[in-house]
């Protein structure tokens, strides 16, 4: 099912100050009785299929006749990629277009039938439109506990799983027949770290003193299913969040006055926007 969407320009952002420093009294940006709604466009425009239905949904950014189309692949952790994202096709002139459903591992692993009917027809329809690239997101979270032969996995037994399942899916995305000559090329946008806490209600239980609100840059389950899976498919460099989101030891809850986390694994759109540039050199399309 494709669904049109008409780009929407938005407001400039503050550029990016001091790690987590603000002042008494700080007006955070988005206001943290508002930052849990704070998720961009794509999760306002209906481009998630409800949980019960398996057919994907297409949403289209950007330019709808460009020849450079660029799909977007991934569950919630994916979509939070999708403010940049739509400022970079509205640049560039791409055609951006979402595959996107919450709560649904996109490595090729046995899940939930819901979530497996609708990632094998979501890997038909991303063929059919042909991608110059395929930008991929996913969680690596404590949710993705798979089952075999009816034994429910700790969440690390189930890794190794999904560490194969990722390169399966990373492959098969490498190897649709594109637009140009050397086929997709797929680029893996590692996942951030949880917070160990709510971000947004420790910004407010600490308005003087936000760098109380840091938690260790380390990543639970390694380094990930989906950044092992893409080494295996031999999809490296990946491009990794923490060196936007974290220091050398630590991740913050806020940069300057900008709330970084609504939850305590997703981003506000208002901070993946100032990450445009950051993102668009990464992806060098």
């Amino acid at each position: 099912m494709i669904k049109g969407v008409l780009a929407v320009s938005l407001a400039s952002l503050l550029v990016l100050a001091g790690v987590a420093r603000a002042d008494q009294g700080t007006e955070w940006i988005p206001p943290l009785d508002a930052v849990a709604r704070d998720k961009g466009e794509m999760a306002f425009d209906g481009c998630r299929p409800k949980p019960e239905r398996i057919d994907p949904v297409m949403c289209v950014y950007g330019d709808p006749d460009s020849d450079k189309t660029i799909a977007l692949f991934g569950d919630s952790h994916a979509m939070e990629w999708g403010p940049p994202l739509i400022r970079l096709a509205q640049r560039r002139g791409w055609r951006l277009v979402t595959f996107l459903r919450a709560g649904c591992v996109i490595a090729d692993v046995k899940f939930q039938n819901n979530c497996d009917e609708w990632r094998e027809l979501a890997f038909q329809e991303i063929a059919e439109q042909r991608p110059n690239r395929v930008i991929v997101s996913t969680s690596i979270g404590r949710r993705y506990t798979l089952s075999v032969r009816g034994e429910t996995l700790s969440r690390t037994e189930s890794e190794k799983i999904l560490r194969r399942g990722m390169a399966r899916t990373l492959k098969r995305l490498a190897s649709i027949r594109s637009l140009t000559p050397h086929g997709t090329k797929v680029k893996l946008i590692r996942d951030q770290i949880t917070a160990p806490f709510l971000p947004p209600r420790c910004l407010a239980d600490h308005p003087d003193h936000p760098r109380l609100c840091r938690f260790p840059r380390k990543r639970k389950f390694g380094p990930g299913f989906d950044v092992v899976g893409a080494s295996k498919a031999g999809q490296l460099p990946a491009i990794d969040p923490l060196e936007a989101l974290c220091g050398p030891r630590w991740c913050y809850s806020s940069r300057g006055n900008i709330v970084i986390y609504r939850d305590s694994d997703h981003l506000t759109a208002t901070f993946t926007r100032t990450l445009t540039d950051w993102l668009g050199e990464r992806i060098g399309f």
